[in-house]
């Protein structure tokens, strides 16, 4: 039983960062003591009242608010963070700048600009690790809870009570062409702001007494200047169809909060603070209003004056003193008896009251029923030895041996729970409480999942390779980290366009949902051209064409090929890879390959073995390569492969010059073993703010035509990129290799440029000015990320390098180390980096180092590139 008063609903608006606000007005309300029995919410306004519905405190949701990367949540960027794909997927999508998808060979424009993948991921998380849960409907949540949603396909409103409820946050907040609609039930749902942006009339399905609309939509844009990207121009929109409804909403609410967000705008999460600092300011000014406005005096209240009063129900012993004489003053001062029993439930000290009167003796007895005298605590059930005992008893202190309410037992029930959800017990719940004696029994859920159900739009992707990456053992308690990594191994995949976790139905009907997990899966079309571009002032202009079936009759497996053409370099490859055989760590790669190249280098060396004059100017080399190589290994976690490889191929080179035709200098047929550990956990693979990068291979390869000896080669590469701040990276790496002599010019070690996949970089050299048997460089650049953008997103760089080759191994010296130091700016531009470095070489032994290379150190070097390197 509560005290007599109206029920409260809240009714939260859309409005993007200035929802946000609504968190302020929700502590305020808390710290006022206001109740609130349901809320119904739009877009940002059903996510803030969806997670408070669910147990979040307002304390809690302002801590989230603050933490969460929202730039990245509202991001359109659509694809998986490159920490959670296979290798083979790095690769792919390191080189390419678009992906146009096909079915059946007919091109498929895409109905929104992204899937929202990390958002669904963040809210479902949230939902998961909530105090409360839901086994359908949201009438079970201890506030009430309605999402507003559109449905595309008829224009109306479709309120959502009941399925998963993080599924229905996102529906309610899906800004339409931004993001990919909500399929439920034959209907696309998207942002309720498209019908009712304040939905107070929803408040009058829950019979609420007192109707409270908090408005927190903003203003709209005024110049056209800021209208300068798409979600700018779909909020514009957005708060254009409001204006239309807001009237006739505002008209139905008992009192209206509209916090002070002045000309903030919507999209702009730079200042939670201050958005939660407004709606807390009038939220305090408000909440006394609400208190008073929600009292009801009694109806018809029997008086009675000249009664004798009496007390029931209250243990006639010391525990329950305190109740008794609480009892009695009430009684005492007050002749009306619905005031009496109201302030009697308003204590909190009762979970029943009402009286029983006579009139013609003139008695009133007043039969009350205390809270129960606690003095021990039981918990039982739940995973073993998850939460030490001394927390479980820290958290009923406010209970045993004392006098307590029932606010104050209610919290200490969901503060268990929260220390489950602290040590990542997603689904431990109460199963019932009891009371024996003066022991409180409490009975917790084991947490586990015993049953996972699938759901796939298309089916195309096999079952198999779906539960494969779930992280899901029905033998022990469902942990937070397992629904994380489920949700990166599946994503991680790139064969889905969204993935999401719940524990609710997600059907209109009633049916058992306890101990389901229900992972709802929108996959991608499996065939996808993926196109890249570059220029360099190497190359020149060079173009990537990448066709592939990326989920080879649904088992994850990618199939296809692609094309680098330029004017001097040209690869065609065609691939088969299998990141995971069956459900065990093993992997597969296989691939045929030409490779054509030409450069330019001033190593002396290589142009005297010639036999032709050496000049000292740079002379034209070019590289043919041919053949087939096949992989076969296993995975060392999802960043890492260790493999052993068999290559045969055909390897050509030959002078160019100004000579009309080539000058062959080899022509060979090889065929090599050998094995590599490659570990790749960097964020990007151009500049990352984190991972690293770690590559050791050996090979031993013979000539099948017998003109070559046998020969042998060792390389081991690692590279650290250390976060100093949010805005600086310091990257530092490292390269070492050696060879056997005889080596031919295919094979061995370039050194020069700002990187290819040729030349191994070194800052105030041409890419591939050195070439040699053996190789040894470190270096480190500094990268600051700076908050003025020209154009595009702009960083600045300063690199530092040293190193060379050698032919052979007895001629390595520290006398003969190269240097090279530069500065540059980058620019994160839609068809990948560009950059712009100045260098220049330097050298402590000047003099023994042109000895060994046509290196002029008074050059200052300029490097320019647009576009990924592939």
């Amino acid at each position: 039983m509560r005290p007599l008063r109206k029920t409260v609903g809240l009714a939260l608006s859309g409005g993007g960062a200035n929802g946000l606000a609504q968190i302020g007005v929700l502590k305020a309300l808390e710290e006022e003591n206001v109740p609130i029995d349901c809320i119904a919410g739009t877009s940002m306004g059903a996510l803030v009242g969806g997670l408070y519905s669910s147990g979040y405190t307002a304390q809690e949701l302002e801590s989230l608010a603050i933490s969460l990367p929202w730039h990245k949540l509202v991001s359109l960027n659509n694809d998986a963070p490159r920490t959670s794909t296979w290798l083979e997927q790095k690769s792919i999508r390191d080189r390419a700048s678009i992906a146009i998808r096909f079915e059946k060979f007919k091109l498929v424009v895409p109905k929104s600009l992204s899937a929202a993948q990390t958002l669904t991921r963040t809210i479902d998380l949230l939902v998961l690790n909530a105090p409360y849960h839901t086994g359908h409907s949201f009438s079970e949540l201890p506030v009430a809870f309605r999402a507003v949603t559109t449905d595309l396909l008829s224009g109306r409103r479709v309120t959502l009570d009941s399925g998963p409820l993080s599924e229905a946050m996102r529906a309610s907040g899906t800004i339409p062409i931004l993001y990919q609609p909500i399929e439920r039930n034959g209907r696309k749902l998207a942002d309720g702001g498209l019908v009712a942006n304040l939905p107070v009339d929803e408040l009058e399905r829950f019979d609420a007494g007192y109707k409270v609309a908090i408005d927190t939509h903003g203003r709209m844009y005024t110049n056209s200047g800021d209208l300068d990207v798409p979600w700018k121009a779909a909020d514009q929109a957005m708060s254009i169809l409001t204006q239309v409804q807001y009237p006739q909403q505002l008209e139905k609410a008992d009192l209206i909060i509209t916090p002070d967000v002045g000309d903030h705008k919507a999209t702009d999460f730079s200042d939670i603070r201050q958005m939660i600092a407004a709606g807390y300011t009038k939220g305090r000014l408000l909440a006394p209003v609400i208190r008073r406005n929600i009292q009801l005096a009694p109806r018809n209240d029997a008086s009675i004056a000249g009664f004798s009063k009496s007390i029931e129900g209250i243990p006639d012993s010391a525990e329950y003193i305190e109740q008794s004489r609480m009892a009695k003053a009430i009684i005492r001062n007050e002749t009306g008896v619905k005031k009496i029993l109201n302030e009697l439930l308003e204590t909190g000290l009762f979970t029943r009251a009402y009286a029983r009167l006579d009139h013609r003796s003139k008695k009133a007895v007043f039969v009350l029923e205390p809270l129960p005298r606690i003095d021990s605590i039981e918990v039982t059930g739940g995973p073993d030895n998850a939460v030490p005992e001394k927390e479980i008893v820290n958290v009923f202190q406010p209970l045993t041996g004392k006098l307590y309410t029932s606010a104050v037992a209610t919290r200490s029930l969901e503060e268990l729970i929260r220390l489950y959800r602290n040590k990542g017990y997603s689904l431990v719940g109460i199963e019932s409480v009891s009371v024996t004696g003066k022991t409180l029994a409490v009975q917790l859920t084991s947490g586990k999942i015993e049953k996972v159900e699938i759901e796939q739009e298309r089916k195309i992707t096999k079952p198999m390779t779906v539960r494969r990456e779930m992280a899901i053992d029905s033998t022990r308690a469902f942990r937070y980290e397992d629904a994380e990594k489920t949700f990166d191994n599946l994503y991680g995949t790139g064969v889905f366009n969204r993935v999401s976790l719940s524990t609710e139905s997600p059907g209109w009907q009633e049916k058992e949902g306890n101990g389901t997990l229900l992972v709802r899966l929108d996959e991608k079309l499996p065939t996808v051209l993926r196109i890249g571009m570059r220029y360099d002032d190497t190359s020149n202009a060079q173009l990537l064409l990448d066709f592939r079936n990326e989920n080879l009759y649904g088992t994850g497996n990618s199939a296809g090929g692609w094309a680098k053409i330029g004017q001097k370099n040209n690869r065609f490859n065609l691939e088969y890879s299998m990141p995971r055989i069956g459900n065990t760590p093993l992997t597969m790669f296989t691939r045929a390959f030409f490779d054509q190249r030409d450069f330019e280098t001033r190593q002396l060396a290589l142009i005297e073995q010639s036999g032709l004059q050496a000049t000292g100017k740079a002379r034209s080399l070019g590289i043919q390569r041919y053949g087939f190589t096949t992989s076969f290994g296993t995975r060392v976690s999802k960043n890492g492969r260790l493999t052993a490889d068999v290559t045969a191929q055909n390897a050509q080179s030959y002078i160019r010059d100004t000579i009309d035709e080539p000058f062959a200098t080899g022509n060979l047929t090889l065929a090599s073993i050998g094995g590599q550990f490659i570990f790749d956990s960097r964020d990007s693979s151009f500049l990352p703010s984190g991972g690293r990068y770690t590559s050791i291979r050996y090979s031993s390869t013979s000539g099948l035509s017998g003109e070559l000896d046998n020969f042998w080669q060792l390389a081991a590469t690692h590279e650290e990129n250390l976060s100093i701040s949010s805005s600086v990276t310091l990257q530092l790496t490292a390269l070492a290799g050696t060879s056997s002599e005889e080596v031919p010019l295919s094979e061995k070690f370039f050194l020069g440029g700002t990187g290819t996949a040729y030349s191994y970089r070194f800052i105030g050299l041409n890419d591939s000015d050195l070439i040699g048997n053996n190789i040894a460089v470190a270096g480190a650049m500094l990268r600051y990320r700076s908050p003025i953008q020209l154009l595009f997103p702009t960083s600045l760089t300063l690199s530092y390098n040293i190193g060379n080759v050698w032919e052979r191994r007895s001629q390595m010296s520290a006398s003969r180390l190269l240097q090279g130091a530069g500065a540059g700016l980058v620019w994160d531009t839609p068809i990948g980096p560009a950059q712009f470095t100045i260098a220049k070489p330097f050298a402590l032994e000047r003099d023994e180092v042109k000895d060994a290379a046509r290196i002029d150190f008074d050059d200052t070097m300029l490097y320019f590139s647009l576009g990924h390197d592939f």
